[in-house]
């Protein structure tokens, strides 16, 4: 397999688990010149997938915006502040 279907593996795995390793992203390009890593690295973290050195760093609320956020600080919220109450004809 080329170094370029390596890579597309390695990123289309990376969108289902939400990150990359760091080691594993490293073993593959690290003989490509420090531009082509550069850009290799900007392109995965602008499909929001995480590099990470290990599965414990991974932060699934990272990339977490707009409606989603909103949801999410809604159910954190004790209803006390306006920003986050619940809409009750929504609910």
């Amino acid at each position: 397999m080329s170094l370029s279907d390596q890579i597309k593996d390695l990123i289309r795995t990376g969108k289902d688990s939400g990150y990359i390793l760091e080691s594993s992203l490293t073993d593959l390009i690290s003989t490509l010149p420090d531009a082509d890593q550069n850009y290799i690295r900007n392109t995965i973290d602008g499909f929001k997938i995480q590099i990470i050195q290990s599965k414990k760093d991974y932060d699934e609320l990272k990339y977490l915006s707009g409606e989603d956020a909103i949801k999410f600080l809604q159910n954190l919220s004790d209803g006390k502040y306006s920003a986050f109450k619940k809409d009750d004809e929504n609910n």
